[in-house]
């Protein structure tokens, strides 16, 4: 860099850590959740036109979504006052290039961290992604669990399969470790990022590059066109003496003729730890031949016949079971009910009738109107248009023969409402809108943040790693003016894999929030550059 930088953003620089071809990796430290971070400042330069910055920013978007034990983990990148910058975990300790330049492995144990560098290109190939910038110097040694464990770094380099820009990378990993087809400029794959393993295999045994040269052209012309020195296996008896054939077909020119994945080779490595794994027993990783698909056996006929009878004896039995229970419906729907019997309301304050001599004949009570509620009372008594009530119909002759049953008080029939309740039915139709899709709730943010929030916090619950949802609940927390909640939403977005500027540049409606907080005199949320638009 040409001038000290003190200060990125919310990152301040403790020290220098290193330099690459991409720019120069920095100790910084998080001011707001005090974590330390490598910082990495990348060159403008360093970016291939044409629209290398917006490339670089889908790249890292890509990278940041990946988490495995054998990647350092991507937090954040972005631009501030014009630097390109990306923060990942900080790994203290030396990379794998220094390590091997001091043989600091035994074959064992190299076996086994480069086994763990293909787990990390395989978790990294099945996202779609390519590494393309592989070498010893892009490996940290951390550790999981105690025990030694490699940690890939640079994806800034990443391309999807058959992308432009192969000869970028090529120019930009170093030649020693590029696979030949990347120096053709042809069309690279998985297994381009499989032949630097077979690189760093061939130094950590023996202590040297396989294709070590004065120049970078002679370096270029051996990876082409010449072959390693082959390994005497008997220096090498605590593993496998298989391990040439490996290294040879880790190291082919043709990409055909190496490991077809990156976790067949992760396979192989294992078990070349082993002296006396003998290949006769088990499947021989190292020939050189592309993998055959395995095609399952076919099942016998008689299975599948079986399989098939099955399956229509169980459909009868369903159906039968549903018509049987649609039958058992349709009668006892269809069965006669006795009528109800007559019910006559009287109110408890009419005397009670006289009663009727013995010898004189049965009469049917005329029915008595049941009182209205007060409410309803008033409602009728102020309302014009209030139809009259129809009059009571006379019970049928067959309850004529039934004993007369105790009077019911009015107020049980219906509870009698208070007039105060009629006039808040008109404020109850006001109730709150509610939302069915992420569309209305997100479009109802920043006009109905209370709704939208409620139904945000139930569609995040459903989808964690939606980022409409999450940008949407932003901007409704911060229109609430629930500004600690919101900035806590913003952490938890980061979180997911959603940094906040590349978000926002999505999202207009939290661009919007985050340049009117910005125009604030005293802002609610961290003081930021309105993100600039994508090229």
């Amino acid at each position: 860099m040409t001038h000290r930088i003190d200060r990125i953003g919310k990152f301040e620089i403790i020290e220098q850590l290193g330099e690459g071809s991409l720019g120069e990796v920095f100790l910084a430290r998080d001011t707001i959740i005090g974590r330390e971070v490598a910082l990495k400042v990348i060159r403008r330069t360093a970016l291939v036109p044409p629209d290398g910055e917006g490339r670089f920013l889908r790249e890292c978007q890509a990278a940041s979504r990946l988490n495995h034990p054998n990647l350092v983990t991507l937090h954040e990148f972005g631009e501030k006052e014009g630097i390109l910058y990306i923060a990942m975990d900080y790994l203290p300790g030396d990379d794998l290039e220094t390590l091997l330049r001091i043989h600091a492995f035994t074959p064992k144990e190299a076996l086994d961290l480069l086994a763990q560098v293909c787990d990390g290109l395989g978790y990294v190939h099945q996202h779609g992604l390519l590494h393309r910038n592989l070498k010893p110097a892009n490996v940290r040694m951390g550790r999981v669990a105690g025990r030694p464990a490699p940690k890939l770094l640079d994806c800034g380099l990443s391309r999807t399969p058959g992308s432009g820009g192969v000869a970028a990378a090529a120019h930009l990993a170093s030649l020693c470790c590029t696979a030949p087809e990347c120096l053709h400029g042809g069309r690279a794959d998985g297994r381009a990022d499989l032949f630097p393993v077979g690189v760093m295999l061939f130094e950590a045994l023996t202590g040297c590059h396989p294709f070590a040269a004065d120049s970078s052209e002679a370096v270029a012309q051996r990876v082409l066109n010449e072959e390693p020195d082959d390994l005497d296996p008997a220096l090498y008896p605590e593993i496998n003496p298989a391990i040439q054939g490996v290294l040879r077909q880790a190291l082919a020119k043709d990409p055909a003729r190496r490991f077809a994945t990156a976790e067949a080779m992760a396979e192989t490595l294992r078990a070349m730890r082993d002296p006396a794994w003998s290949p006769h027993r088990e499947p021989q990783p190292w020939i050189l031949k592309p993998a055959k698909p395995i095609t399952p056996p076919e099942r016998p006929v008689r299975s599948r016949a079986r399989a098939a009878w099955i399956s229509v004896l169980a459909a009868a039995a369903v159906l039968g079971g549903a018509g049987g229970y649609w039958l058992w419906n349709r009668h006892r729907a269809g069965r006669i009910m006795p009528p109800p019997l007559p019910m006559t309301v009287a109110s408890p304050l009419q005397p009670k009738p006289p009663e009727p001599p013995p010898d004189a004949p049965v009469q049917t009570p005329a029915p008595t109107p049941t009182p209205a509620a007060p409410g309803q009372a008033l409602a009728q008594a102020t309302s014009p248009a209030a139809p009259a009530a129809p009059a009571a119909q006379a019970p049928p002759p067959a309850a004529a023969s039934r004993p007369a049953q105790a009077p019911v008080p009015a107020t049980a029939a219906r509870p009698p409402q208070a007039p105060a309740a009629q006039a808040a039915r008109p404020a109850a139709a006001a109730r709150p809108k509610t939302y069915t899709t992420v569309d209305e709730a997100a479009g109802a943010a920043e006009t109905d943040p209370q709704g939208a929030l409620a139904y945000l916090d139930q569609a995040l619950a459903a989808e964690p790693g939606n980022e409409q949802i999450l940008a949407h609940r932003i901007v409704a927390l911060y229109a609430l003016k629930r500004y600690g909640a919101c900035t806590k939403a913003i952490h938890e977005a980061r979180d997911a894999g959603f940094a906040l500027w590349p978000m926002a540049l999505r999202q207009p409606a939290l661009r919007r929030m985050l340049e009117r907080d910005a125009k604030e005199e005293d802002p609610h949320l961290i003081k930021r550059k309105a993100p600039a638009p994508t090229p």
